[in-house]
């Protein structure tokens, strides 16, 4: 990590928000580095409800699973499948164009997840990416799984054969938005998908929590600041 980079503001949101609140946010921050900010910015933040988010791909009116018709839903800037958004932390990064990762966006993928890999393994959790972990294979061409946390990367983040961990990007101009799901335990509504909780035992969720902004701030920057965002900010 040089210190030329784009220096991080990484914000912490205090409150659980609406979905709708939550990407308007985040494409929010998109716009502020695309009009040319020398800023990255990381965003971490909760749900106030479970909510399905949809890729940019997907529509809203997309047939989902029976469990999942009551949830809010909204449409992500970001590509992937759909997620449910409930028993998780959700990070976004926003990165202008000045960033060397310009070059080759897949990098910001290997850059956040690694970190946050990092950090679970000072925390007792063994995970990796999927590419790394024991009998992984490059799965053939077919229809893609609606949820996903269903769907198969080489970067998803795995313990095990789980995903805790997947990201989807957007780029614009030059300028990338990257959204990352952290599966932290099972959802009453997706019982067949464990988290972080479920799958490490002694995992400190608090730990983790607190580490979590400035983790993924320094993957992306040598100079951070951590700010938090209070409940009522506009």
């Amino acid at each position: 990590m040089t210190d030329d980079l784009p220096p991080c503001i990484v914000l912490v949101d205090e409150a659980a928000r609406t979905g709708a609140d939550n990407m308007r946010r985040d494409e929010a921050l998109l716009e502020q580095v695309t009009a040319g900010e020398h800023l990255s910015y990381v965003r971490i933040y909760r749900w106030s409800v479970p909510t399905i988010s949809l890729g940019y791909f997907q529509k809203l009116d997309d047939a989902i699973d029976p469990r999942l018709a009551s949830c809010d839903r909204v449409k992500r800037i970001t590509g992937g499948g759909a997620i449910l958004h409930d028993q998780e932390l959700t990070y976004s990064c926003a990165v202008p164009s000045s960033h060397p990762v310009r070059s080759d966006p897949i990098q910001l993928y290997e850059q956040v997840h690694s970190a946050i890999i990092g950090l679970l393994s000072t925390l007792g959790v063994n995970s990796s990416m999927r590419r790394d972990a024991p009998g992984w294979a490059e799965e053939t061409a077919g229809e893609e799984p609606f949820l996903c946390f269903l769907r198969s990367d080489p970067r998803d983040v795995v313990i095990g054969s789980h995903k805790v961990i997947g990201s989807a990007q957007r780029r614009r101009r030059g300028s990338i938005l990257q959204h990352g799901s952290i599966l932290l335990r099972t959802s009453p509504l997706t019982p067949e998908v464990p988290g972080i909780c479920n799958l490490s035992e002694n995992f400190d969720e608090a730990a983790f929590a607190e580490l979590l902004p400035e983790t993924i701030g320094r993957s992306l920057s040598a100079t951070t600041a951590v700010r938090e965002i209070t409940k009522n900010a506009q």
